[in-house]
């Protein structure tokens, strides 16, 4: 059986959460990712605006990913992407993007690979 602690009992224990608690606070999605047994594998988060998506995935505080997804209207595709590094970093990263059309902001869109599927 889970028991339930606070917020604050989880950011004593585990300080690296502060930053997925700035992105809840700051209106993103969460959704729990769950293997076939019901058994939590990971969060996947996730802001959408007009122009782009950005979407973290954690598996653990040195397990994630991180992607700024373009909206079809304004060229579609991957324009950022990174992975592997520890929680802090990635959410800091993915934070500091500037806006679409803003300088620095990525425009490089990632082709992708061809899906293989057994």
């Amino acid at each position: 059986m889970n028991t339930l602690i606070t917020e604050a009992d989880a950011l004593r224990e585990y300080p690296e959460l502060q930053q997925l608690v700035h992105v809840r606070r700051a209106g993103w999605n969460f959704r729990v990712i769950e293997d076939d047994a019901h058994r939590l594998t990971g969060l996947a988060a996730s802001m959408n605006r007009k122009q782009y998506t950005d979407a973290l995935f954690i598996f653990d505080r040195t397990n994630v990913s991180a992607v700024r997804l373009l909206a079809d209207e304004y060229g579609g595709g991957c324009v950022w992407k990174k992975s592997g590094a520890h929680l802090q970093e990635i959410v800091t990263d993915l934070l500091g993007l500037p806006e679409p059309g803003e300088s620095g902001a990525p425009t490089l869109v990632t082709k992708s690979r061809l899906l293989w599927t057994p």
